[in-house]
């Protein structure tokens, strides 16, 4: 068979730079579904950086079944960048003037004749297209590990990295020169991140301990923000959770909150059996009624790999049936090939257009997110479109009563390695985490009924549901959608309503920063004043 050249694409997909990457030549090589027709460009980051660091075990084997989504890029970027700015100006004639699904598709989605050309290749080169999204940003496709090689020309190896297994692709994939372009990734060739849960529990509980919705509300001051009715709420989910525990929950404490309903992602429901992520999904419940609780819920289940995160996010903007979206699932930034970032990013970025607000925990370990003594941050929290969530400890007195916060060791923060400084951010190059925080100490935590039992939780996706409840609540009250706050959360933190719309949180490290007056690392602004921030947020 006639060799097919592949040819490097220098350009980067029209995404915010992927920093640190360095493109490199690739061998000529031979197989293509394409070849002696057009020929094959090499798709730049779309392969996992860990395989540098980890020990070949062998070949996949060829007949193993696998499935893989393919993203295809936005069009009109520059345009949607601006109009992304423009929904946060008050000065704006498109000010707050959120878009529908239909309408972001329409303007910058993929056209429909790019989908027909991309599912096209994919099927005529063996593979079987499982599913287009709603807003045409993903084709699903399964097929061998020998149709994926055949399709993609590339090889797929079984790896070793510290007594973990995983497959990888180790030569960067390809596409037709007809088609490359309009791909920005295609994820699921390796299955290295897997997203965790942020939460922490160190110790059941006899009887109902920590922290209440009651003592919740009075301690960060949203008593006056009514109940949330009419709002709506996602989690962005990897397991499932056990409706008897939230009945339990809402009972011990007067909520009336609607039932919480499951959105399946990719045919996943993991309601019947939970796993060990159940009682990260039971808090995130839980905490949002705990705040709003007259908000629907909807509970997002995907598996826990690359094309799952991908497909939810592209769902829950598709959907379009929220206000709000919760994120207490992550992984270092480099546990994932760049190009399945900047795929998640593009459902992000419809996201925000819609005027959906995410809210994303920050991580546990610190400073040190990879867990490699090196300062590192999580995804999706380090995503320009989501407000970053991260940990303090919350001193309360008698019913609840603010007393003080102090930045939680465990707190995720620091500076990303993906994307660039947004606007909203002043005095560096890249995009640094979290932007707010709330209280996330296991030793100050939550009661939370899970697993058929009390328990005390804590964890940075604490924080991220206790953001997403007060988001529910403003959205109610001002009879609007905040979108992405982050533009009005860094305008208040830099202006005289700072202190009464934020609690500052001036002490305490999480390793590789220090908190401080004003913005830090560690905290962001810090946690808010409900009623103070939900006035100055207008």
């Amino acid at each position: 068979m006639k060799k097919a050249m592949r040819i490097l694409v220098a350009a980067l997909s029209p995404v915010p730079v992927v920093a640190g990457i360095v493109l490199v030549a690739t061998a000529d090589v031979s197989g293509t579904a394409a070849a002696g027709a057009q020929p094959m460009i090499a798709m730049p980051h779309n392969m996992n950086a860990a395989i540098d660091h980890s020990v070949r075990m062998g070949d996949m084997a060829a007949s193993d079944t696998m499935a893989v989504a393919v993203s295809l890029n936005l069009r009109n970027t520059d345009a949607l960048q601006m109009f992304l700015a423009a929904l946060s100006d008050p000065n704006s004639p498109d000010y707050r003037q959120y878009l529908t699904p239909a309408e972001f598709t329409a303007r910058y989605g993929p056209s429909q004749s790019d989908v027909a050309k991309v599912t096209d290749y994919l099927t005529t080169a063996g593979l079987t297209v499982a599913d287009v999204s709603a807003n045409r940003q993903v084709v699903d496709v399964t097929g061998s590990v020998g149709q994926m090689e055949h399709a993609f020309d590339t090889h797929l190896s079984r790896y070793q990295q510290n007594g973990r297994e995983f497959y990888a692709n180790d030569i960067a994939p390809a596409l037709p020169a007809g088609i490359a372009g309009m791909v920005s990734g295609i994820s699921g060739l390796d299955d290295h991140a897997v997203r965790n849960a942020m939460a922490r529990h160190p110790r059941a509980a006899a009887g109902v301990r920590g922290e209440t919705p009651q003592q919740l509300q009075t301690a960060y001051d949203t008593t006056s923000l009514g109940n949330a009715g009419g709002q709506s709420v996602a989690l962005w989910e990897f397991d499932g959770y056990q409706a008897s525990n939230i009945t339990t929950y809402d009972n011990q404490f007067g909520i009336t909150a609607p039932a919480p309903q499951t959105v399946s992602v990719d045919g996943a429901n993991f309601d019947q059996q939970p796993g060990q992520g159940e009682g990260e999904v039971e808090l995130d419940i839980e905490l949002v009624q705990a705040m709003a609780n007259a908000a629907n819920t909807f509970v997002y289940e995907a598996p826990n790999s690359d094309q799952g995160q991908i497909d939810m996010a592209n769902k829950i903007v598709s959907d379009d049936k929220v206000s709000v979206t919760s994120i207490s699932w992550g992984a270092c930034e480099a546990a994932s090939a760049p190009a399945t970032i900047m795929s998640t990013d593009n459902a992000l970025q419809q996201g925000a257009a819609e005027g959906i607000s995410f809210y994303a925990a920050s991580g546990d370990r610190g400073s040190n997110d990879c867990g490699n003594g090196t300062t590192s941050v999580d995804y999706p929290a380090s995503d320009p479109n989501v407000t970053g969530t991260g940990g303090t400890s919350l001193t309360t007195g008698a019913n609840g009563a603010y007393q003080g916060e102090t930045a939680w060791s465990g707190s995720g923060g620091g500076v990303s390695a993906v994307f660039p400084a947004p606007a909203y951010q002043q005095g560096g190059q890249m995009r640094t985490v979290p932007d707010v925080a709330s209280d996330a100490d296991p030793n100050t935590g939550y009661a939370i009924f899970s697993a058929g039992q009390w328990q005390v939780f804590g964890g940075t996706s604490c924080a991220a549901p206790m953001w997403a409840g007060f988001t529910a609540l403003f959205d109610a009250k001002a009879g609007t959608k905040l979108g992405n706050g982050n533009t009005k959360f860094y305008a208040i933190g830099n202006s005289a309503n700072y202190g009464t719309a934020f609690h500052d949180v001036t002490t305490g490290s999480n390793g590789g920063f220090q908190a401080g007056t004003g913005y830090d690392d560690v905290t962001g602004w810090g946690s808010y004043d409900g009623a103070g921030l939900a006035g100055a947020l207008g």
